[in-house]
């Protein structure tokens, strides 16, 4: 299989083309993956007081459960979102993890990681939120850290 990349201004947009003497299960698979990511989410409605504000999950730091309801945390406030986080987890790009029963956050987010008696401290970039990460989802967080794009 050949993979070729052309970057240009002349594009409008993005387009992915495939090349095949017949449809089989390579394919079929490559086309699967390909709806998968056009699938994600990539804006959320978010709702503080009685105004509604689309987000980008880029300015998102974590979603989290607090009273039934979830929230998603950005840099300044939380807004109040209509989605369930098994959801999320499931339609979210790949730069979210789960980190606990009750917390979801932004790989990309995250300024450093802390490990005490107490906890697993996560606190966030050029924020003063901070969170703790489950001891049990602490070994795929690390291996996330050590992956995401600097």
């Amino acid at each position: 299989m050949k993979i070729k990349l052309d970057i240009s201004s002349k594009y409008q947009e993005k387009e992915i083309i495939i090349r095949a003497n017949k449809k089989d299960e390579e394919v079929a698979e490559i086309l699967r993956n390909l709806q998968n990511i056009d699938t994600k989410l990539h804006n959320i409605n978010g709702y503080l007081d009685n105004t509604v504000y689309s987000l980008s999950t880029q300015d998102i730091l974590f979603f989290e459960t607090n009273d039934r309801n979830v929230y998603a945390h950005t840099k300044d406030n939380a807004f109040l979102i209509h989605y369930r986080l098994y959801e999320l987890e499931e339609n979210l790009p790949d730069n979210f993890l789960r980190v606990s029963k009750s917390s979801i956050l932004n790989v990309d987010e995250v300024k450093s990681l802390t490990q005490s008696v107490m906890g697993n401290l996560i606190q966030f970039r050029d924020s003063y939120k901070q969170m703790y990460a489950s001891r049990r989802f602490l070994k795929k967080l690390k291996l996330k850290l050590n992956q995401r794009k600097v």
